[in-house]
């Protein structure tokens, strides 16, 4: 399928933050996402708008505005693509994507999406009750990118070029095209509860002291919200 035009728009906004959980907040993810998707999908050649609202001080004028910054470009061949993520107090895990009438291509996305992060695929779901998804006068998909309060979801969205290989897949499977140049290593990681030195110098294959030298650390101590660099 090709499109015009693809909108995206990051849900919520620093007044309305969302969802939060290991150190995260929605807003804050969800417009790094929508930064990357923008550069990726220009380098494709593909002609994209951000329809962000940054102004809406409840949940219904967030979305209100979104719509309304998205419907003030053509119909014709325009996608939008609101991006989220997911939370269920810690109980839920994976990637889904949210559509009116596009369940095939909401499939995709989801399935492209959540073999590239490594999370699991919950496939497409109605959403034809989201005020986002049927207010746009264009097709329209909203992306649940990954659970926000599961750990595992996170590091894998959070590091190592997760949300590189995450806007890659999402790329390809709106535009068929592949973005040239493999993701970046040279991720930080944002220490979240539980978390030690071994354990995230093991998952990322180095030494405890080189990740100490990299940080300049003097001790094992580690504070929830702190990033290291991995490289």
């Amino acid at each position: 399928m090709s499109y015009k035009l693809i909108t995206l728009t990051a849900g919520h906004n620093a007044i309305i933050p969302g969802a939060s959980g290991c150190g995260y907040k929605e807003h804050e993810v969800a417009r790094t996402i929508v930064k990357e998707l923008e550069k990726q999908l220009k380098s494709v050649g593909q002609n994209v708008k951000i329809c962000t609202d940054d102004v809406g001080r409840t949940k219904t004028a967030v979305w209100s505005n979104a719509v309304k910054n998205c419907n003030k470009n053509s119909a014709s061949g325009r996608l939008d693509v609101s991006i989220h993520l997911n939370a269920s107090n810690g109980k839920g895990h994976g990637t889904e994507v949210l559509f009116y009438n596009q369940k095939d291509l909401a499939a995709k996305v989801s399935k492209e999406l959540s073999a590239k992060l490594g999370t699991t695929d919950r496939g497409p779901k109605d959403g034809k009750k989201i005020g986002f998804i049927n207010s746009t006068n264009a097709p329209a998909i909203l992306i649940e990118v990954a659970f926000i309060d599961n750990k595992d979801d996170m590091n894998k969205l959070m590091v190592s070029g997760g949300i590189e290989r995450a806007c890659n897949a999402i790329v390809h499977a709106l535009t068929g095209k592949t973005v040239s140049g493999s993701p970046s290593t040279c991720e930080n990681y944002k220490v979240v509860k539980g978390d030690t030195l071994w354990g995230i110098a093991k998952d990322h294959k180095m030494t405890v002291e080189k990740l100490k030298s990299l940080n300049g650390l003097k001790s094992d101590l580690l504070s929830i919200g702190q990033v290291l660099k991995l490289k």
